[in-house]
């Protein structure tokens, strides 16, 4: 296993070979910078499913989901930069090198899914000397997911948000039980914050 480093392509790649119920994703624009646009092609080659690469500001956002609403309108998947000012379809060669030099692919545990082969980053043994994780032996409880979160399944698009038990109730960003709570960009939170009663939620807390 690896430590806390994660690679995105490999976690997009075990959504889409499951029980998916998405149009295309959002491709993260600071992650993208790194590795480019290549890295995500085989979604639009393989399962058919549009990547749009989008910066972080209000109008990105909005401009990149015109973008992939185009292509699912027009039935013509690919993988397109919305965030031009910054990301490249090769992305940054030289801080690409400097990765891969330093890091090698390695199985990760993500909240809400598991353990993903190779979609971690571990740091190689020439670098041994710099890995917190050999030079501090800490023991760190396994990870325990709550038996009502359903955050696999709404990453999946399998299910929404407030068709979780414990959404707006046990789980609220005060209070989060699952991975989709814990971030302010978690899918849960967002929900939590600007969906149908977003307004409700804002003003009980």
């Amino acid at each position: 296993m690896s430590g806390a480093n994660k690679t995105v392509p490999e976690a997009l790649a075990a959504i889409a070979t499951g029980e998916l119920k998405l149009d295309g994703f959002l491709g993260p624009a600071h992650v993208s910078t790194i590795i480019g646009a290549r890295p995500y092609r085989f979604l639009a080659g393989q399962h058919g499913l549009g990547v749009v690469i989008a910066g972080f500001e209000p109008l990105d956002v909005l401009h990149a989901i015109d973008m992939l609403c185009t292509q699912t309108v027009r039935g013509h998947a690919r993988v397109e930069i919305q965030y031009a000012r910054i990301a490249r379809e090769e992305g940054n060669p030289r801080a690409l090198e400097i990765l891969h030099r330093v890091f090698e692919p390695a199985d990760a545990w993500w909240r809400g899914i598991g353990v993903i082969a190779g979609s971690g980053l571990a740091i190689r043994e020439e670098f041994a000397d710099f890995d917190a994780d050999r030079r501090i032996p800490v023991e760190v409880e396994p990870t325990r997911e709550h038996k009502g979160c359903i955050c696999g399944q709404i990453l999946q698009g399998l299910a929404a948000p407030e068709e979780c038990p414990l959404f707006g109730t046990a789980c609220t960003p005060e209070n989060p039980v699952g991975a989709c709570m814990v971030s302010s960009e978690g899918t849960c939170a967002a929900h939590f914050k600007y969906g149908p009663d977003g307004g409700h939620h804002a003003d009980s807390h």
